[in-house]
């Protein structure tokens, strides 16, 4: 989409938040974050009203510093956001490992999402028997947050690997 310039911001901004929403379905929040609005709106709801409402409420900021209101403790988010830059540096070579079933770089994944060298083979056939389901969703976030999902379908996993988010 291009917004040049003269056009109306507002509709720029809505059709943005529009093609983008999908790779945030899985979050409790949208493209305007966490906080009371996140809650109000959920996901795919009116972005604009809940960017509004958090920015009205000082309810983002206080999320944020308590980990409330949908948002992640400090920690939490610092380990989403490395998780996120590595799959955003190393997505083709992931994506081929993960097919294999092996590889330098799927090792590297599972350990980031926190499982232990004791059932980090079960969490890479896991994420290789997940390959479809992984791969099809939208973008980087999709892509953890099913990752995630598929960990988590495992108890053992879900137990033994400190998957964040």
């Amino acid at each position: 989409m291009r917004c040049v310039q003269g056009s109306k911001i507002g509709l720029c901004l809505v059709l943005g938040l529009g093609l983008a929403g999908n790779a945030w379905a899985k979050r409790n929040y949208g493209m305007a974050g966490c906080g009371l609005g996140s809650q109000l709106m959920g996901p795919s709801g009116g972005q604009i009203s809940a960017a509004t409402t958090n920015q009205s409420s000082y309810s983002q900021a206080f999320g944020i510093s308590s980990g409330t209101s949908n948002c992640l403790p400090s920690k939490d988010m610092a380990t989403v956001m490395k998780q996120e830059q590595f799959l955003a540096a190393n997505l083709n070579t992931l994506q081929k490992e993960m097919a294999q079933g092996s590889g330098a770089t799927l090792n590297a994944f599972a350990d980031l999402l926190g499982c232990p060298a004791n059932v980090q083979k079960e969490a890479i056939d896991t994420l290789a028997k997940g390959y479809e389901t992984i791969f099809k969703a939208p973008g980087i976030e999709g892509v953890l947050d099913t990752a995630k999902d598929e960990l988590k379908k495992r108890e053992v996993l879900k137990k033994e690997c400190a998957i964040v988010g």
